[in-house]
C-alpha cells in the first residue's frame, strides 16, 4: 500500500511531499453563498481550475475545515470545491430533517444553482459515504467518479455487531441512543452550552488558534446542534429503519464503470468490546467497504496504513493520491 500511495498520482504531480493546508484566514468567513430552495443558502468554496470538479463532503458535524489539508493540493491540479451541509459551518439551517435524501437533494440543486459543471468526482468522509452512494442512485448525471473516505454504508450497525454476543449488541445500541438523546437535549439548552454539547466534527485535530475559536462558535450554535442530531437520528446505526436506510434500500446505487476508490482505517479501537471483538468489528467494516467498491466494475478499496477515522487529517497525502488516480481514469477516458 505504500508503494500505491506513492504512485497513484503518477502524471499530476510531483512524488510523495508534504502538503500545504489551505490558508487558515480562508476560512474565517463564508465564500460563495448559493440560494438552493428560495432563500435558504449553502456556503461553497471552490479553487483552481479544471475538469473533472472535485467536490468534498465532511463527516457528521463537520465542514470545509475537514478538507484544509487535501482541497489546496487538488486545487493544483483541477476544480476544487468544499461545502458546509445544512446547518453546519457557515451554511443556514435545513427546512426539515437532515436526512440522507435532503443532502442529496442539496447537493443537487446546489450543483445547479452555482454552476458547477457536472459531472463531478464527489469525495464524502464518514456519513457522506452514504450520501455519494445515494447521490448516484438518485442524480448519476452528477456523478463521474467518487472516492469515499472511510465510508459508512448501509447495514452497518448490523454487519458490525453480528457476530457480538448479545449483551455487547445491546450495550452498543443503547450506547448510540444515549448519544442521541444527549445531543437532542443540547439542541434546547440554553446558552452557555457545557462543553459535552460541543462537536467535533472537523476531526481530532488541534486547529490553530483562529480556527479553533470559529470551530467552538459554530458547533456551539442551536442550529447545529439540531442539525447534527438530525443527522445522527436519520442514520442511527442501531436502527435499521431509519430514514437513511430506507432510502439506501429503496434507491440501490449501480456506479457501472465509473471509477469508486475506497479509503479504510488501518486502526480503530472500539469502547466496550475485548480486543477479539474488535477484531470481528474491524473485519465487518473491512467487508462493508468491500461491497461498497464492488458497486463499480472499477471500484478498488485499500487499507491506509497508520491511520484512523480521518484519513484525511492523519494520512492526507493518500486521499490527494486516491483523487489523483479517479482524474487520471476521468480524463483518459
Amino acid at each position: 500500500m505504500l508503494g500505491l500511495v506513492a504512485t497513484l498520482g503518477l502524471g499530476l504531480r510531483a512524488p510523495v511531499q508534504a502538503v500545504e493546508p489551505v490558508p487558515d484566514a480562508a476560512y474565517l468567513k463564508p465564500h460563495r453563498m448559493v440560494a438552493v430552495q428560495g432563500g435558504r443558502r449553502l456556503n461553497l468554496f471552490c479553487l483552481g481550475h479544471g475538469r473533472p470538479t472535485v467536490l468534498f463532503d465532511a463527516g457528521l458535524g463537520g465542514s470545509t475545515l475537514s478538507w484544509r489539508k487535501i482541497q489546496g493540493e487538488v486545487a493544483k491540479t483541477t476544480r476544487a470545491c468544499s461545502y458546509d451541509r445544512a446547518g453546519h459551518g457557515f451554511s443556514d439551517p435545513p427546512p426539515g430533517p437532515a436526512t440522507a435524501e435532503a443532502a442529496v437533494a442539496d447537493i443537487h440543486r446546489l450543483l445547479s444553482a452555482a454552476h458547477v459543471r457536472t459531472p463531478v468526482l464527489y469525495v464524502g468522509h464518514s456519513i457522506a459515504g452514504l450520501y455519494g452512494v445515494l447521490l448516484q442512485a438518485l442524480h448519476p448525471e452528477d456523478v463521474a467518479g467518487e472516492v469515499l473516505v472511510d465510508p459508512s454504508f448501509a447495514g452497518q450497525f448490523q454487519a458490525m455487531t453480528a457476530d457480538l454476543p448479545k449483551a455487547v449488541r445491546d450495550g452498543a445500541a443503547a450506547l448510540y441512543r444515549g448519544q442521541l438523546g444527549h445531543l437532542k437535549a443540547c439542541a434546547v439548552t440554553r446558552p452557555p452550552l457545557p462543553k459535552d454539547c460541543l462537536g467535533h466534527g472537523n476531526g481530532p485535530e488541534r486547529l490553530p488558534p483562529a480556527l479553533a475559536a470559529l470551530e467552538e462558535s459554530q458547533v456551539s450554535r442551536p442550529s447545529y446542534i439540531a442539525a447534527n442530531a438530525s443527522e445522527f437520528e436519520s442514520f442511527l446505526p442501531g436502527d435499521a429503519n431509519s430514514p437513511d436506510q430506507h432510502a439506501l434500500q429503496a434507491h440501490p446505487a449501480d456506479f457501472g464503470d465509473k471509477p469508486l476508490i475506497v479509503l479504510t482505517h488501518s486502526r480503530m479501537a472500539y469502547p466496550g468490546v475485548t480486543p477479539d471483538q474488535n477484531v470481528l468489528i474491524e473485519k465487518a467494516w473491512m467487508a462493508g467497504h468491500d461491497r461498497l467498491a464492488g458497486l463499480s466494475s472499477r471500484g478498488s478499496n485499500s487499507v491506509v496504513p497508520d491511520s484512523g477515522h480521518f484519513i484525511q487529517l492523519d494520512q492526507p497525502q493518500a486521499v490527494i493520491a486516491a483523487i489523483d488516480k479517479a482524474i487520471v481514469q476521468l480524463r483518459a477516458d
